[in-house]
């Protein structure tokens, strides 16, 4: 006994001492209680969990220490000089009850073993908390009689025998026979003793019984995995069991999960079912109210209940079932029967029971959980100590009212004169320590003499931890503050690491290349002709002022850029004043004033100045044109129902994307903004109509806890504010954590967008850079200027098909100018007043493509040959001189078949001798096969055929002659 009593103080302790160790790092304390379920099921032995505790435990020499309360008799961990010793006696060890606990197989009880039995008490009697104190009481009183007993050495002997333990604990755990069988385990001699005479004929002891128990359930599991002849059935088996233990389950559903394990086993199925306290009712059908245990009581608040199976009301409560029979209370009145709840029960999980972790807690929730316990605890220590003062001074004054004699005949009882025997004990034990009970002993015997001197150390205490409290409070008060608004930010932790590689021109090319070869791998696997082509992403404008918005931070962050020269930056602004606004119908920005006057003034005397190949001067930036002063989406800014096509490479589709993110998230904060205020709004409205008062926004609980400062910024100024923040930050004025923070005041658990918004214009600034100084880019935006004369980048909706050649040569051009590298196809589509944006990855590399898109152009369009070539053909065409004389031959019968059929137009019936081109095909850009097209087809004839035909026969006979392949 006293090893266990030892274990479950001790262990309690250990496991407190390991997690506050390791409060930062819960997966050393989930390790350390697998390491004790491996020990307790006899995986590892001894020197093995005492090397791998000592392993998990390293740098920690307290712990591992401390360990050496929980090792068998025989084991002992000294550490000397840095270094860990493990000293192992082999002295056989004696069979007293005071040496160790009952040994099963070699090992001794674990205190693991010891833990689960105490959860398993409080698990029983959480209706009674009172039985469940009352039982560590009895242990902690044994516990310290026997480490009294070990100080005097033999000359002190204990008050509290193993006999009179198991007494006590039989006489608290009343009609509680498994609980009471488990603790005798503990204390075999006593247990015996006790048992003994009862048991009339019996030859095992209990801690014998619980051997053959123990044994019965292994050989069980034994013969089950003999059964099953398969280690992944036997694994399945044990996965029903772990999530039954899990409560994921009730008994019921476990024993239809068995079935197609056992059903074909009956005797291990009934043992099974029969272990489990499952039956069935006579109909043959599974009765609802499942039986319970055999071993186990159903009387009172101590009836097993599986509350897997009952009503639950979220996920911490269950209701008792109606068969339930509540315990009487004859103390209730109609108003307690009314307002108390009798139905719902707590129902919690433990974390030592589970490794599952529901949610995770980030690092500045934990510091806000963690300032909250340690305000409870103290708290606690300072309502304990008051309460205790109270009471002792009212038993002062109440002795100041007694005569001499009075005092000395005058004792307290247990609860010294309150309505507690824990809450004053453990209030006078924190002060006094180790000398706790002579202070009590001495408040029982004489009250008169101790309870001044009690008293007044109670008060210099209390008065000393209520400074300490104004001191912590401070501290407190701090990192509330610091970490309140972070605490409730869950996506903000990871979203700048993450949004940090998204925003990659890599990543973002990665993520299109990887839908285009989607795609052709369900073209290549599909049977029959290639699908239409089709943009590979879509996205949405739903805000053209966010564009203003947007343009601003760009060039305002460009502006400040020293390493971009004057000449890019003046480029720059025309990209995002002019020619971005007109691709999706916006208005256009506004150039700055300089620019534009100095652009009025100079445009005469750079006449005659060197041109670069996109129309600007190569000597100063501001004696240049304006690049997109007469483009088709310029025109069409005010359409409806338009579109705009441009061919652009790698680095104006990541700039696209770029830009695109940016607006978007822009308006998400716009639109979080315009919410709050008419949140405000609302709740103001509700104050003045309800409250008839105008309440202060320093009233927010937040701020009255002083966990957050009032926000000074109006909440109708909160985008602005924003915007400018977001200009501080690019110019250096603002320090990142700052900025996060202010961002959280305003916009609460929906800032976190925003966190990046720097790197995120950085990114388009650097990318802006490459568009104007980089050659294939400036060819991709001449390419575009000149086909606009030609009406290949875009116009209405409605007119599309007419342009398809003129768009078709627009493709060619720019994939055979980007045969080295990605070719985008971007559409700027306004349909109903909304404008998307539309990005298609163009195949560029298959072989021989230019030679390819040369020849579809020529056979697509009639005109194709050069006007040189039409004119050389015309005044010497290239024939075979027997068809120069065949042709002349026939060329009055070919007139005369021409009248015929002229005359003939009119006819109702179709002509037979039509040459109307009904023939289709297709051609497989993969392969460069010609396909024809089912149930479509042409015919030719000779021309003298028909004159010969009605020669023959009035009739005519055309079919005779019909050939569908005939020869010219």
């Amino acid at each position: 006994m006293s090893f266990w009593a030892v274990q479950v103080e001790d262990a309690l302790s250990y496991l407190d001492q390991v997690k506050l160790q390791f409060g930062n790092q819960p997966q050393v304390y989930n390790d350390f209680l697998d390491i004790m379920k491996e020990f307790k099921s006899q995986s590892i032995d001894t020197p093995g969990v005492i090397n791998r505790v000592s392993q998990l435990f390293k740098g920690h020499p307290d712990l591992i220490m401390g360990f050496n309360t929980f090792l068998p008799p025989g084991y002992k961990i000294e550490i000397k000089n840095n270094r860990l010793n493990l000293l192992q006696s082999h002295t056989p060890v004696s069979s007293t009850p005071s040496s160790g606990p009952p040994l099963q197989n070699n090992q001794p009880v674990e205190f693991n073993h010891a833990i689960n039995y105490v959860n398993k008490i409080k698990n029983r009697f959480q209706g009674q908390p009172d039985i469940y104190k009352a039982f560590l009481e009895i242990l902690h009183t044994y516990q310290k009689e026997q480490r009294n007993a070990k100080e005097a050495g033999g000359n002190y002997t204990p008050a509290l025998t193993e006999q009179e333990v198991y007494t006590q604990v039989a006489r608290l755990f009343k009609n509680q026979e498994d609980l009471l069988s488990e603790f005798g385990q503990f204390l075999p001699d006593a247990n015996n003793s006790v048992k003994k005479p009862k048991m009339m004929g019996k030859d095992h002891s209990l801690t014998e019984l619980g051997k053959i128990s123990t044994s019965t359930e292994t050989m069980f599991f034994e013969k089950v995995k003999k059964a099953l002849r398969s280690a992944e059935g036997y694994e399945n088996f044990l996965r029903c069991l772990y999530i039954f233990n899990q409560e994921v389950i009730s008994r019921t559903e476990l024993v239809q999960l068995v079935i197609p394990f056992l059903g074909k086993f009956p005797e291990l199925f009934t043992w099974f079912k029969n272990f489990l306290g499952y039956r069935e009712s006579s109909y043959g059908e599974t009765s609802h109210a499942e039986s319970l245990p055999k071993e186990r009581s159903t009387e009172g608040i101590a009836m097993e209940i599986d509350y897997a199976s009952c009503k639950r009301l979220g996920s911490s409560y269950r209701a008792l079932p109606k068969s339930y029979q509540q315990p009487k209370c004859t103390g209730r009145t109609p108003l307690c029967r009314e307002v108390l709840n009798d139905t719902w029960v707590s129902f919690p999980s433990w974390s030592e029971d589970s490794t599952f972790v529901s949610s995770k807690k980030t690092q500045y929730e934990e510091h806000i959980y963690r300032c909250e316990d340690e305000r409870f605890e103290l708290d606690i220590v300072l309502e304990t100590n008051l309460a205790t003062i109270r009471v002792l001074e009212t038993v002062q004054r109440k002795i100041s009212r007694m005569s001499a004699e009075e005092q000395l005949r005058f004792r307290l009882d247990n609860t010294l004169g309150g309505s507690s025997e824990v809450i004053h004990r453990k209030a006078i034990q924190r002060i006094y320590g180790d000398k706790a009970h002579d202070i009590i002993d001495g408040l029982k015997r004489n009250p008169a003499a101790s309870v001044p001197i009690v008293l007044k150390r109670l008060k210099m205490k209390d008065e000393e931890w209520r400074e300490a409290q104004r001191g912590f409070n401070k501290i407190w008060r701090e990192q509330n503050e610091k970490y309140y608004l972070k605490s409730l930010d869950h996506q903000g932790i990871n979203f700048k690491q993450n949004d940090t590689k998204m925003l990659r021109s890599k990543t973002l090319l990665n993520e299109i290349e990887m839908l285009y070869d989607e795609r052709q791998e369900r073209t290549s696997e599909e049977a029959g002709t290639p699908p239409a082509s089709s943009p590979h992403m879509t996205f949405t404008y739903d805000d053209s002022q966010i564009l203003e918005d947007a343009a601003a931070l760009i060039i305002h962050h460009v502006k400040r850029q020293v390493g971009i020269q004057k000449e890019d930056k003046f480029k720059i602004k025309q990209i995002i004043n002019h020619f971005i606004p007109d691709l999706l119908f916006a208005r256009r920005g506004e150039l700055s004033d300089v620019e534009e006057e100095e652009e009025e003034e100079d445009a005469e005397v750079d006449e005659g100045g060197p041109k670069k190949h996109n129309g600007l001067s190569g000597r100063s930036p501001v004696k240049s044109k304006l690049l997109f002063s007469n483009t088709t989406a310029q025109k069409l800014r005010g359409a409806d129902d338009a579109y705009n096509l441009f061919l652009v490479n790698n680095y104006w589709y990541v700039f696209f994307r770029l830009h695109h993110i940016l607006c978007s998230r822009l308006l998400r904060i716009y639109g979080q903004a315009e919410k709050q205020i008419e949140e405000e709004a609302r709740e103001r409205e509700w104050e003045k109509e309800v409250l008839g008062l105008k309440k202060d926004k320093n009233e927010h609980p937040a701020i009255q806890l002083k966990m957050k400062e009032p926000v000074d910024v109006e909440v109708e100024d909160y985008y602005s504010v924003f915007l400018e923040m977001v200009r501080n930050l690019l110019d250096g004025n603002m320090e990142p954590a700052q900025y996060e923070d202010s961002l959280r005041e305003m916009f609460t658990i929906h800032a976190y967008v925003a966190f990046t918004m720097d790197k995120l214009i950085q990114n388009i600034v650097r990318q802006l850079q490459h568009l104007v100084a980089d050659d294939a880019c400036s060819r991709v935006v001449d390419m575009y200027l000149s086909e606009c004369a030609n009406k290949g980048t875009g116009g209405t909706l409605s007119s599309q098909a007419s342009r398809a050649a003129a768009e078709g040569g627009y493709q060619r051009k720019a994939e055979q100018l980007m045969s080295d590298e990605n070719c985008f196809k971007v559409m700027f589509v306004k349909k109903d007043g909304a404008v998307s944006l539309a990005l298609e990855l163009l195949d560029t590399e298959e072989e021989n493509s230019d030679e390819w898109s040369d020849y579809m152009g020529r056979y697509l369009t009639s005109d194709s040959a050069s006007p040189e070539l039409r004119e050389h053909l015309a005044q010497k065409p290239v024939f075979l001189p027997r068809n120069l004389r065949q042709i002349r031959k026939c060329q009055k019968g070919w007139e005369q078949v021409q009248q015929e059929r002229l005359s003939r137009s009119s006819s109702n019936k179709p002509q037979e001798g039509s040459r109307e081109l009904n023939m289709e095909c297709m051609f497989k850009l993969n392969s460069y096969k010609m396909v024809y097209v089912c149930k479509s087809e042409d015919y030719m004839y000779r021309h003298t055929a028909l004159t010969r035909a009605h020669q023959v026969s009035s009739e005519g006979s055309k079919n005779t002659w019909k050939d569908k392949r005939g020869f010219k």
